[in-house]
């Protein structure tokens, strides 16, 4: 795993897979101890969660994701779409137009930014091209919800020169790097699909969410370019692989947690959802 596993993103993960249904804390507690997170630490995180207003309590015991993580965390499922999370590109571009900020800031709006695909073509203008399905509102909403930035603007770019296009085209995105992450995790993913049903139940439990959260966070992470720049092969494959171990992954939750209903295999939720 390239991210740690904290008890943040743990219980946020066990939400997401109750599709918001209300889970008690007892669960969570359960399926904590597997992680090694005691019950003190699943509770005083889940209050502090609650404070944060990125989860709320129905009645006493019972935790949901609140309306806020809810939207962020949807995004994060639209990888179930595969191709249908792009539609053709007619070479236009969407872009961001950022003032001049600080250093700190400028970090922290890259971060936001690499979420969505978007890199910096020029300074304080991002780009990346028009080929994504969700509208451009919805996609702003959700880009103003992971940073802060004052006075920016989206729109739809064309008729750039010639030159900046090629530019932008071959050097602004790592593709033989994202190419090759995909098809190596491909493999990797197949093999645990292949003996993961054959394993002691609680090591089937780690490893379906070591595994399904790194495929996640590829999925999550690719900034599902047109074929003019990127193969999406490996992509479509990943998706679909995941599809798959994803049914696997829900059937182990589901036998060693009966007591809860588990409509997805629960992966490594980041939510970087800044609150309001």
């Amino acid at each position: 795993m390239d991210q740690k596993i904290t008890s943040k993103s743990f219980i946020l993960s066990m939400l997401q897979a109750s599709n918001n249904k209300a889970m008690p804390v007892k669960a969570m507690v359960s399926a904590g101890k597997i992680f090694g997170f005691t019950g003190n630490t699943i509770r005083v995180t889940t209050t502090r969660l609650i404070r944060e207003r990125t989860i709320e309590s129905d009645e006493r015991g019972l935790y949901r994701l609140s309306d806020k993580s809810i939207m962020f965390s949807q995004f994060i499922e639209s990888w179930r779409l595969g191709e249908n999370r792009q539609k053709e590109w007619n070479g236009s571009w969407l872009c961001y137009l950022t003032p001049k900020v600080t250093a700190k800031r400028h970090d922290e709006a890259k971060k936001a930014f690499d979420i969505f695909g978007f890199k910096e073509g020029l300074p304080g203008f991002w780009v990346r091209p028009d080929n994504l399905s969700i509208k451009m509102g919805d996609l702003e909403s959700l880009l103003l919800r992971t940073v802060r930035i004052e006075s920016g603007e989206m729109f739809i770019g064309k008729q750039f020169s010639e030159k900046l296009n090629t530019q932008w085209q071959k050097y602004l995105w790592p593709v033989e790097k994202l190419l090759c992450n995909q098809k190596e995790f491909l493999v990797k993913m197949e093999k645990s699909a292949d003996r993961i049903e054959t394993m002691p139940l609680e090591n089937a439990l780690v490893e379906s969410y070591l595994i399904g959260s790194k495929a996640i966070r590829l999925l999550f992470t690719d900034p599902l370019l047109p074929k003019e720049i990127m193969d999406n092969t490996y992509s479509i494959a990943l998706s679909n692989a995941m599809l798959a171990y994803d049914e696997i992954g829900k059937r182990i939750w589901s036998k060693r947690f009966e007591e809860i209903q588990i409509d997805k295999s629960p992966t490594q939720l980041q939510l970087v959802a800044r609150s309001r």
